[in-house]
């Protein structure tokens, strides 16, 4: 793990939408809360996501961003029956470019409108998942690979399924898939047993890694350490770009980094420039999902109610910007933005 003073992009990335389409899942894992999925909600209205779409657009356009990447996420984008139908009018109504974040389960009849339609997919292999679609989610994550697209896979680490898991990672690295290995842990000690959240529900968000579980996962990034005593929480292993973005860090210089201490309060983040995150469920829109950092503090831009709002709120930005700080202790998906202790080394990011 890098511990490093400012962290860049080794090449241009397009401007990033994640579309949480909804809280429905055909799932329910055990690290996953009750904010993040559900097992009932209905699916979002056709018309609706078709009003968002229009505002990402005034959105995009207001900064000027010359390439756009659409990701849809959830829950579970694909449970949602008009979902293939908004692919469809997106590739019509625009030139972005369009990703799905999912579980994988996917029926194989919609690999081949995946194919034609999507840039690259993510998937997140999950454990707690019936044995067939365990399955499934492999051998769906293959046909794209053989087929050509950019497609990753989230092995998710769950202690008390390890082997799986691990032979998961296993098969898919020999079908030449891009699997990367998963801790969970979000940062919080006391989730590292069970609790009930939000709804009542039992979770345990952040895992426990044994020596050796802690041992074997430093083995899949290439880099030797010893087992020792100590239990280790995921939150302990730093972050790299699940999206695998190529980093560079700097210390005394610039060097390539994949895994980095993710510890960034107070630096300045170019979050905005990169990232922005729609959520159906509660209307709320924010530069980014997980670290939810604004321009003061941290938390939703807006709403889907009051776009005219954000575009407002942007515009103003535009014409004296600043750049936003970091709020929290510990950084999440959004390593991979550009951002640094130093303001001077902020200036000179891509």
């Amino acid at each position: 793990m890098e511990k490093v003073n400012a962290i860049n992009l080794t090449k241009p990335e397009p401007f990033l939408v994640t579309w949480d389409i909804g809280r429905r899942c055909n799932f329910d894992c055990s690290y996953c809360e009750s904010t993040r999925h559900n097992t009932y909600s209905p699916p979002t209205d056709y018309n609706q996501l078709i009003k968002t779409f229009e505002f990402i657009k005034e959105y995009v356009s207001v900064y000027d961003f010359k390439e756009v990447n659409i990701n849809f996420t959830g829950g579970e984008p694909t449970v949602n029956p008009r979902f293939w139908d908004l692919i469809s009018y997106i590739k019509t109504n625009s030139n972005f470019g369009v990703g799905i974040t999912t579980n994988g389960t996917w029926h194989p009849k919609h690999t081949d409108f995946i194919l034609k339609n999507c840039n690259g997919v993510t998937v997140s292999w999950h454990t707690e998942a019936d044995e067939k679609l365990r399955e499934r989610a492999i051998q769906n994550a293959i046909a794209l690979h053989n087929a050509g697209l950019w497609v990753s896979v989230n092995v998710m680490l769950h202690t008390d399924y390890w082997d799986i898991a691990v032979d998961a990672y296993n098969r898919l690295k020999s079908a030449g898939v891009n699997a990367v290995p998963t801790p969970l842990g979000d940062g919080v000690k006391e989730r590292t047993d069970w609790f009930e959240d939000s709804e009542g529900v039992l979770r345990r968000t952040g895992h426990q890694y044994t020596p050796e579980q802690y041992a074997w996962y430093w083995n899949t990034q290439g880099i030797a350490k010893e087992t020792s005593d100590a239990v280790l929480a995921g939150s302990s292993l730093g972050r790299g770009c699940c999206g695998g973005r190529c980093l560079v860090g700097k210390t005394d210089t610039w060097k390539s980094v994949s895994i980095v201490d993710n510890h960034f309060k107070d630096w300045f983040c170019k979050v905005n420039y990169y990232f922005l995150h729609i959520e159906e469920h509660t209307g709320n829109v924010y530069h980014h999902q997980t670290c939810q950092a604004k321009f003061t503090g941290r938390g939703p831009i807006g709403t889907l109610d009051n776009t005219d709002a954000i575009l407002s709120m942007v515009k103003n930005y535009l014409k004296n910007p600043q750049p936003i700080v970091c709020p929290n202790e510990r950084c999440g998906c959004g390593v991979c933005v550009p951002k640094a202790k130093e303001y001077s080394d902020y200036l000179l990011l891509t």
